[in-house]
């Protein structure tokens, strides 16, 4: 990836910005955990906010979620700080992204369908789809050594775009602030999707041989 097309990364940006403005606490994490115990952490707070998605205690789960994404920005940055920067941290890092996006989807999905909100319910299960196949697309394509990144829908941004709308709902009990902001994650996650999907198919057919 070039340098110009880097800075226009949202993933990119937002995770050096979070890790630029919470410097001095990664520095102090890495001080007393390890980055696969930071991970690992994050996991279990991840699996904490799906559960109180699940019960509707919105405001209690919004803040543990964004303290399970610090800590995801933060096991990278530790395991730099500290020189142990691993395949097997790579991996869990990664694993766990994708455990702890499940969590906290299924538990939303579980609130919604237990008090009959359907059309809330069906967004969030396009939302977790689109969510799978974006992760899956690039994870598939960096496989095979092809170019697939970009889009405007950045696991951050995700996670924001999802976190604080519920977290106003569960403070004001206004659900279309959180359907708003579902129906803004679809597209942006469309555009994302398909963006890699084409970034893909481009990179694979500038190395076929004829």
């Amino acid at each position: 990836m070039g340098e110009a097309e880097d800075l226009w990364d949202v993933d990119r940006g937002l995770r050096r910005f979070a890790a630029a403005v919470f410097h001095p606490l990664g520095w102090g994490l890495a001080q007393l955990l390890s980055p696969n115990s930071i991970t690992l952490l994050s996991a279990a707070l991840s699996c904490a906010v799906g559960y109180f998605f699940a019960v509707g205690r919105f405001f209690l789960g919004t803040w543990l979620m964004l303290a399970a994404g610090l800590l995801d920005i933060w096991d990278g940055q530790v395991a730099k700080l500290t020189g142990r920067v691993s395949l097997l941290g790579a991996f869990l890092d990664s694993t766990v992204d994708r455990a702890s996006d499940m969590f906290y989807s299924l538990g939303a999905l579980y609130y919604f369908v237990a008090r009959e909100f359907y059309d809330v319910a069906l967004m969030i299960a396009a939302y977790i789809f689109l969510s799978t196949m974006i992760s899956y697309v690039k994870a598939r394509a960096e496989g095979l050594g092809l170019a697939c990144s970009g889009g405007l829908l950045a696991r951050p941004l995700r996670m924001l775009l999802f976190g604080f709308p519920l977290y106003v709902y569960g403070v004001v009990g206004n659900l279309w602030v959180f359907r708003g902001a579902l129906v803004l994650c679809l597209v942006l996650g469309l555009e994302t999707l398909v963006r890699r999907l084409f970034m893909v198919v481009k990179d694979a057919r500038g190395r076929e041989v004829y």
